[in-house]
């Protein structure tokens, strides 16, 4: 499980050690290629397209040594570019490392249309780090031309996960892709497909278990606007079920959800008398009540810890780019400091102010045990990439750490600082998480894991609005009022954005938000409120207001005024392409819009066509309710002595997350309708006093 495992980042990139190379019951390294390599022909349905794969062929093998169950992983790769986009998007290589890998083998080579053969020499092969602290292996390729073939071998070694995912599909189709892995007898695993991936099972083999699959002529899949692209390529997922230790009794270690379970309360809710009365001070001086009133006492935790104990980021001593040295890639070491696991213990904790994600975590769980809030804590899954299935379980799937509030039937992010209850990521919203039920005394009966569904706020809670007040200068020059205003989801981003931003990086971030000022002068003013934190508890609205003098939304048109007033609610997603869409609707969260814009027009002005602010677009579902839908409208207040007054309304809504692909033209009408008034521009008359009076553009 990706965010239970440590937070050590080093990484050593070496050769195999004489132990490991004398390893025989396991797929030899792939270290050797085809000296003369079949060169491959294009197949006619491949002609348009910008590259293909030719082969994609993948083998872990996973070997017990000195007690450390270690991954041996293979890859043989080949990929064929026809064009120049291709050429662009394969002549330079990135391979990702992970933490703690050697890799005795890396190899590439082009082979060009003629039958030359360019193999890439060591300097060209390098090693780097992003600001994550990250590694890649970075392969830049030379003389890559259309209908080149570029080649590539790796092998990797590292401490095997339990968990594992290999995708299949890819944004440009694949003709083989093949994979293959043995294990010890006494490991079993399982696999289970996703997407047109069949199950498979493993064979004994040789006193090894062994488990292969082979895939042709896959399609290709491309990213679609809304759409989560992860989720529905073909991919296998293998998971260690369980095995038997080599010892005195041979016990049996399972990797169950009761399993996980037991791993929280384990890892998070254990704590030392000592951590206990330090904890103890702490909720003292947060000014929590013992037995007080819960709701309360969970947001003072909740906003003491986020203001007053900082996470550890990652601190880098080694900041150089390592090349290939002979035909190894030199060591290369990146000290966390977030692994400095003496700076867990509670009582370190609230002495230095400072904490790993996971010191955070158990800071929370012994103050909400200590001050009476009923809890249980666990993780949930990013359904960008997986839908939850209680049935095959995988740890490593769930990413995001969530505590659950059974009285309050709501969740809490305990490790992003800038989020505040009951607002937590997106990216776990509709899906599933697995919670801990053991309780703090530790005695439980039956199963100790709860599986839970991060039901979202309603699309009431997530408001994304816009109120415009529009005046003319004699020259018509827009003089615009706008305050935007964001709750729920909406808000939460850019809240955290502005806690970090400058001054001048805030008036770049008003300044696109404000998309119809055309220059960043046409800003007179700005204010910037309820930006903190502490105002999700009681969804303040995060506001931003401007003052807009502009002259770019109005156009003269001979006898008349055009002015773009579709341009004051910003641009907006379109989906005019007609391509058949292969993959579902998937939205972030519920939420509504709605935009109100008042032209105050000068005395003897009119709107020559108010008609084209009139819209609607509704997607209905069984129950003939309107789960997602757009409507303009206007109200036109004649006043003769002060000028008409036109009240536009704009609402748009979306309380359905998910629409599979049949549904796609309904939902882009919707869609569609919000983009097309973007674009709406009003004819507007000339005051009627006998002058033809025009604009002057500066």
């Amino acid at each position: 499980m990706k965010k239970l495992a440590s937070f050590i980042f080093i990484l050593s990139i070496a050769a195999l050690s004489a132990t490991a190379q004398r390893y025989t019951n396991a797929k030899p390294p792939v270290e050797e290629w085809a000296s003369k390599p079949v060169y491959h022909p294009v197949p006619p349905e491949f002609a348009n397209e910008y590259a293909y794969v030719v082969l994609n062929d993948i083998s872990l093998d996973y070997r017990l040594e000195a007690k450390t169950l270690n991954k041996y992983y293979y890859q043989h790769r080949i990929v064929k570019v026809l064009d120049d986009r291709g050429i662009e998007r394969f002549n330079t290589l990135e391979i990702p490392v992970s933490a703690g890998t050697r890799v005795p083998l890396v190899r590439a080579r082009v082979v060009l249309p003629n039958g030359t053969t360019k193999e890439i020499v060591k300097d060209m092969i390098l090693v780097t780090r992003n600001l994550r602290g990250n590694w890649s292996i970075i392969i830049a390729l030379e003389g890559v031309q259309k209908n080149s073939e570029i080649e590539y071998l790796i092998n990797e070694i590292y401490t095997a996960d339990k968990f594992e995912t290999i995708t299949f599909q890819e944004e440009i189709p694949v003709i083989e892709s093949r994979f293959s892995m043995s294990y010890p007898k006494d490991y079993y695993f399982v696999e289970k497909g996703f997407n047109g991936v069949p199950d498979i099972q493993d064979t004994l083999i040789r006193n090894r278990r062994r488990m292969s699959l082979a895939l042709y002529d896959i399609p290709k899949l491309r990213p679609e606007p809304s759409s989560f692209y992860d989720l529905y390529t073909m991919r296998a997922e293998f998971r260690l079920d369980h095995y038997y230790e080599e010892n005195a009794t041979n016990s049996l270690v399972t990797y169950k959800w009761d399993d996980l379970g037991r791993k929280f309360y384990n890892d998070f809710y254990k704590i030392t008398e000592k951590e206990k009365a330090a904890v103890n001070g702490y909720l003292t001086e947060l000014g929590v009540r013992p037995n007080g009133n819960e709701y309360q006492n969970m947001k003072r935790i909740e906003n003491g810890i986020k203001t007053t104990i900082s996470k550890y980021g990652y601190i880098d001593y080694d900041d150089r780019r390592e090349i290939l040295a002979t035909k190894h890639i030199r060591n290369i070491s990146v000290y966390d400091v977030a692994y400095d696991k003496t700076k867990n213990p509670l009582d370190s904790i609230i002495s230095k102010r400072a904490a790993t994600a996971e010191g955070i975590v158990k800071l929370f769980v012994a103050c909400f045990v200590q001050a009476g809030v009923n809890f249980e804590f666990g993780y949930a899954g990013n359904r960008h990439e997986h839908v939850f299935d209680a049935n095959f379980v995988n740890w490593d799937n769930l990413e995001e750490p969530l505590f659950y509030f059974p009285d309050f039937k709501k969740f809490l992010d305990p490790v992003r600082s800038h989020y505040r209850y009951p607002v937590v990521p997106e990216w776990v919203l509709n899906n599933k998480g697995v919670f801990c039920t053991i309780p703090p005394n530790g005695y439980v009966t039956g199963s100790v894991v709860k599986f839970r569904k991060i039901t979202p706020l309603s699309e009431n809670e997530t408001q994304s609005n816009i109120a415009a007040a529009v005046n003319f200068t004699k020259d018509m020059d827009a003089e615009i009022d706008v305050s935007y205003s964001f709750t729920g989801y909406a808000s939460a981003d850019m809240r955290e954005d502005l806690a970090t931003m400058t001054k001048e990086k805030q008036k770049d971030f008003v300044k696109n938000m404000v998309s119809f000022a055309r220059r960043p002068d046409d800003i007179v003013k700005y204010t910037i409120s309820n930006e903190t934190p502490d105002n999700f508890y009681k969804n303040r609205p995060l506001e931003i207001t401007a003052s807009v003098k502009t002259s770019g939304l109005t156009e003269d048109a001979g006898k008349n005024y055009l002015f773009s007033v579709g341009k004051i609610i910003g641009k907006q997603l379109a989906l005019y392409n007609e391509d058949e869409r292969k993959l579902p609707v998937d939205l972030d969260y519920p939420h509504t819009m709605t935009r109100t814009i008042t032209l105050n027009l000068p005395v003897g002005s009119k709107v020559l066509n108010p008609e084209v602010l009139r819209s609607q677009a509704d997607f209905v579902n069984r129950e003939i309710k309107p789960v997602i839908g757009f409507k303009s409208d206007y109200t036109l207040i004649p006043d003769k002595k002060k000028g008409d007054k036109l009240v536009i309304t704009v609402t748009e809504f979306y309380t359905q997350l998910h629409f599979s692909p049949e549904y796609y033209d309904r939902y882009r009408k919707i869609v569609n309708a919000s983009a097309d008034f973007s674009h709406v521009a009003l004819l507007i008359s000339k005051k009627d006093n006998g002058k033809d009076r025009r604009i002057t553009k500066k």
